[in-house]
């Protein structure tokens, strides 16, 4: 009966040790209390970004409604940069690695209160091989999609800075 109650006691002494020390699961954010509803603005209202910016919203108990309301935050993102720079060459002359850029812009407007920028900016290194082109396209499409998660992940993380 004493080890029952030494277990019972260990295991609520290491929960609030690990909640005092601010975990929390991944993809969860502290978002403000005050952000419950937000209108997403966006020119690719299907791209890639804008589903996994949806998703990430909803999993922190974030309702994206579907017309804007004055009362109601906005998050305005504008489009997707990618962008990739020649980092080496093989003796043929031929592109060895890339450094692929992707950048995405917006902001997060308050009525009565502003504007609160947010900015991502990712860079990825990527090894070219032309004698494995589709295995090369497919590799790339995949960054891409990472990138566009790692992306949304940064919005959410600046979105939690903002409250109001």
């Amino acid at each position: 009966m004493n080890l029952k109650n030494l277990r019972y006691g260990l295991l609520i002494l290491s929960l609030s040790i690990l909640s005092a020390c601010g975990f929390a699961p991944r993809g969860s954010y502290l978002l403000d209390e005050k952000l419950t509803q937000v209108y997403l603005s966006s020119s690719d209202e299907f791209s890639p970004l804008i589903r996994e910016l949806k998703r990430q919203l909803a999993q922190n108990n974030v309702q994206v409604i579907n017309s804007p309301q004055e009362d109601i935050p906005t998050l305005h993102i504008g489009g997707e940069e990618i962008n990739k720079r020649t980092l080496s060459l093989f003796a043929n002359g031929q592109v060895a690695e890339y450094e692929l850029s992707y950048r995405v812009a917006g902001y997060l407007q308050i009525a009565d209160v502003g504007n609160y920028p947010l900015t991502v900016q990712l860079h990825r290194d990527f090894q070219d091989n032309p004698l494995a082109a589709l295995a090369k396209q497919r590799e790339r499409e995949l960054l891409y999609t990472e990138l566009r998660g790692m992306a949304a992940d940064q919005i959410m993380r600046q979105l939690a800075t903002v409250s109001w």
